[in-house]
C-alpha cells in the first residue's frame, strides 16, 4: 500500500516536472520569439530613418541612377523593410547567393561550372544545360536545386553543392561588370541584396586600384567574399591585398585565392576519361591546386553564424551601412567640390579686387604722377589757347560769322582727343577683363555642389543688362558729353561775344564819323550857328571810334579769357565724371 503511494507520488512528481520543463520551453520560445520581433522592429525603424536620410545626402536627381541616387537606395531599403516587416511567415526560405566578375578573366562562369558539375555523372543532358545556361544571353541566371532543367534564365541543378549549407541556396550569376556599359539598377540592386557575394577579379588584368573605384560600393559588405583567379595561396598575400584593399577604404569580408580556369579542366578531363588513373590523380591535384573548395567553406562559415532570419537582418544592416557609407562619401565629395569653388572664388574676388584697384589707374592714370586726363586737359587748353591767341581781334572782324564754326572744329578736332582715344583703347582691354570674368563666373556655376538655376538667371540678366556691356562709347561717353557742352554753350557764348565787338566796334566808328560831321558842318546847314572848328570836330569824331574799338578788342579778349575758364571748369567736371565711370563700371 504504502509502494503504491509512493509510486503515485513520483508519477505525480514526474508529471508536474515535465508539465514545468514545457512551460518554461514554451515561454522560453515565446521570449524568444517576441525577442525576434523586436530585433526586427528595431531593424526596420533604422531603415526606415536611414531612408528618411538619404534624399538630403545623395542625389534626387532623374539624371542619377545606381549606388549615387537617393531613389536606388530607398528602393533597396523599402524593400528590406517589408519582407522584415512581414514576419517570420513571410521570411524567404532560401539564402541568395550571387556570383559576379569584374571582367571576362575572372572566369565567373568557370567558377560556377566548377562548383556545379558533377565530375562523376554519366548524365549528358545535365553537363549541356549547365554548360550553355549563357547561350541565349539573359540578363542573370537563377540556380536552384532541382532536376536539371533550363527556361527563362532560370536553372535547375541536381549538384550536390547546393545541398552542402544549413540553408536552402538560391544562386544568382550576373554577366561580368566589365561587359556592361553600365551597371543596370537591377544588377546593383541583386548584388547589394544578396546574403552572400561572390566577386571575382583577376589581378594580374585589373589593378585593385580599379577594382576600388568601380566596386567600392560592393567590396564593403561583410558577406562579400573577393575570389582573386590567380595568384599565390598564401598568408602574406592575402594580408597584403586585404591592407591595399582597406587603404582605398574597401574592406570585404573574405579574401580568397582560387583559379577557376584549374578546377573546371579537372572536372572536364575526368568526365572525358573516367577510369584513368593519371586522369584521376590529375583531377585530385588540380582540384587542391584550385582551391576551390575554400568557396564552399567561406560561404559556410556565413551562414552557420546566424539563422535565416537574422542573415536577412544583417544584408540589411550592411544595405543601411552602404547607403550611409555612400553618403558619407558623397558628403565629403561635396565638401571637397564646395572647397574647391570657394577656392576658387576667392582667387576671382581676389582677382576682382586688383581689377578694381587698378582699374582708375590704367584708365585715368595715377593722380600726381601720371594723370592721363591731366596730361589731356593741359595739352587740349595749349592748343586752344593757341589758336584763340591767333584769332586776334581784327582777324575776327573779317571771320566772325565763323568764329562758332572754327572754334568748334578745333574743339572737336583737339580737346581730349588723344585721352579719348587711350579710353577707347582701354575699353576693349576692359571688356577682354570682363568677359574673363563673366566665364569664371559661369564655370564656378557649372559646379556640382554650386549649381543652381536661380543664380545662373541672375548671371544670365546681369550679363545681358544694357549697362553691363562695354562699348567704345561706355568709357568716352563723359568726354562726348562735356565736348558738346563747351560747343552748345561756351562756344555759342564766345560767337556772340565776338558779333557783339564787332558790331560795337563799327557802331562806334559810325557814331564817331557822325559826331565829327555834325560838329564840322551839321549846325552850319541848320542855320543854328557858325559850326565848330574843324580840328575840334575831326577829334572829337576820332575820339569817340577810337574809345569803342578799344572798347571791341577788351570785349574781345575777356570773352575768351572767358571761355578758357569756362573750358578749365568742364575739364574738372570731365574728370569727375570719368573717375565715376570706371568707379561705377568697377563695381557693377
Amino acid at each position: 500500500m504504502q509502494a503504491c503511494r509512493v509510486l503515485r507520488n513520483s508519477a505525480t512528481t514526474a508529471w508536474t516536472g515535465a508539465s514545468i520543463t514545457r512551460l518554461a520551453r514554451s515561454r522560453t520560445l515565446a521570449n524568444v520569439a517576441a525577442s525576434e520581433s523586436e530585433s526586427r522592429k528595431h531593424v526596420s525603424i533604422l531603415l526606415q530613418k536611414t531612408a528618411s536620410l538619404l534624399p538630403r545626402t545623395l542625389s534626387t536627381a532623374d539624371s542619377a541612377v545606381g549606388p549615387d541616387s537617393s531613389a536606388f537606395w530607398s528602393d533597396i531599403l523599402e524593400t528590406s523593410i517589408t519582407e522584415l516587416s512581414s514576419g517570420s511567415n513571410q521570411v524567404p526560405l532560401k539564402a541568395t547567393i550571387a556570383v559576379c566578375g569584374f571582367d571576362k578573366w575572372a572566369c565567373s562562369h568557370d567558377l560556377v561550372t566548377a562548383l556545379l558539375e558533377d565530375p562523376f555523372t554519366s548524365d549528358p543532358t545535365y553537363s549541356d544545360i549547365l554548360r550553355n545556361r549563357w547561350k541565349n544571353a539573359p540578363s542573370c541566371v537563377t540556380i536552384e536545386y532541382g532536376k536539371p532543367t533550363m527556361f527563362a534564365g532560370e536553372l535547375s541543378s541536381p549538384s550536390d553543392w547546393l545541398q552542402r549549407f544549413p540553408h536552402a541556396i538560391r544562386l544568382t550569376e550576373l554577366p561580368d561588370l566589365s561587359s556592361l556599359s553600365s551597371i543596370s539598377v537591377e544588377t546593383d540592386s541583386l548584388l547589394l541584396s544578396s546574403d552572400v557575394l561572390l566577386l571575382l577579379c583577376d589581378p594580374i588584368v585589373t589593378p585593385l586600384s580599379d577594382l576600388a573605384i568601380r566596386a567600392k560600393h560592393l567590396l564593403n559588405k561583410p558577406n562579400t567574399i573577393l575570389i582573386l583567379a590567380s595568384g599565390p595561396n598564401s598568408d602574406p598575400h592575402r594580408q597584403f591585398v586585404s591592407r591595399t584593399l582597406s587603404h582605398m577604404g574597401c574592406q570585404p569580408g573574405h579574401i580568397l585565392f582560387v583559379d577557376p580556369r584549374q578546377a573546371l579542366g579537372a572536372v572536364t578531363a575526368l568526365q572525358a576519361n573516367p577510369t584513368s588513373p593519371s586522369t584521376i590523380d590529375r583531377y585530385q591535384r588540380d582540384t587542391l591546386g584550385s582551391r576551390i573548395s575554400t568557396v564552399a567553406v567561406a560561404i559556410n562559415e556565413i551562414l552557420l553564424e546566424m539563422p535565416l532570419l537574422d542573415l536577412r537582418q544583417e544584408t540589411a544592416l550592411s544595405q543601411a551601412y552602404g547607403s550611409l557609407s555612400t553618403s558619407f562619401r558623397s558628403i565629403e565629395a561635396a565638401e571637397k567640390d564646395i572647397d574647391r569653388a570657394a577656392s576658387r572664388i576667392d582667387g576671382v574676388r581676389s582677382g576682382v579686387q586688383r581689377i578694381r584697384e587698378n582699374a582708375g589707374h590704367d584708365v585715368l592714370g595715377k593722380p600726381g604722377e601720371d594723370n592721363k586726363i591731366e596730361k589731356a586737359l593741359a595739352l587740349g587748353t595749349k592748343e586752344m589757347d593757341t589758336l584763340l591767341g591767333s584769332l586776334s581781334f581784327w582777324k575776327t572782324v573779317w571771320r566772325v560769322d565763323e568764329i562758332g564754326a572754327l572754334v568748334s572744329a578745333a574743339v572737336q578736332r583737339q580737346w581730349c582727343k588723344g585721352l579719348e582715344n587711350q579710353l577707347i583703347l582701354q575699353t576693349g582691354r576692359l571688356e577682354c577683363t570682363q568677359r574673363e570674368l563673366s566665364i569664371s563666373a559661369f564655370t564656378l556655376l557649372s559646379a556640382a555642389s554650386l549649381r543652381s538655376p536661380v543664380l545662373e538667371n541672375q548671371l544670365q540678366q546681369l550679363t545681358h543688362s544694357p549697362t553691363h556691356t562695354l562699348t567704345p562709347n561706355s568709357l568716352t561717353q563723359p568726354v562726348h558729353d562735356r565736348r558738346s557742352r563747351l560747343i552748345q554753350y561756351t562756344t555759342t557764348k564766345l560767337h556772340r561775344e565776338a558779333q557783339s565787338a564787332v558790331v560795337g566796334a563799327v557802331g562806334g566808328i559810325l557814331s564817331g564819323t557822325g559826331l565829327g560831321w555834325w560838329l564840322a558842318f551839321g549846325e552850319h546847314i541848320l542855320s543854328l550857328g557858325a559850326g565848330t572848328e574843324m580840328g575840334t570836330a575831326i577829334g572829337s569824331g576820332a575820339l569817340l571810334a577810337v574809345g569803342s574799338i578799344r572798347w571791341a578788342v577788351g570785349k574781345w579778349e575777356r570773352a575768351k579769357r572767358r571761355w578758357v575758364q569756362d573750358s578749365a571748369r568742364i575739364g574738372d567736371g570731365l574728370k569727375r565724371d570719368l573717375q565715376v565711370c570706371v568707379r561705377t563700371w568697377c563695381s557693377s
